[in-house]
């Protein structure tokens, strides 16, 4: 299976619907900056299924502007090929675009 791309609106649709759980794979220092409230850190160097909330909802992945969280995904499917997973389009950046709630 391979994971899939969503976008900002839909992210929020299903955060509003307990629908999904939502994973920063960005630093530390970059999530204390500026975070998405319902999301969970787990740093791309530390990524593995281990370190996933436990769910049995969508889980979305998201880091500054999307590369990283390419990489989440790959490494996560390599893993488990059978998880559900999404790529937040353009990450946070594009989040924040959109005028979505961020906790700074």
């Amino acid at each position: 299976m391979s994971y899939k791309n969503v976008d900002c609106e839909t992210l929020q649709n299903w955060l509003e619907n307990d629908q999904a759980v939502l994973v920063d794979v960005r630093e530390q220092a970059e999530y204390d900056e500026v975070n998405i409230p319902q999301a969970t850190l787990v740093p791309l160097g530390e990524i593995c299924c281990d370190r996933l909330p436990a769910s049995d909802k969508k889980i979305v992945i998201h880091c500054l502007k999307g590369g990283r969280g390419q990489k989440a995904c790959d490494a996560l499917l390599a893993e488990n090929s059978g998880l559900e997973l999404y790529n937040l389009q353009g990450g946070i950046s594009a989040w924040i675009e959109s005028g979505l709630p961020v906790e700074k």
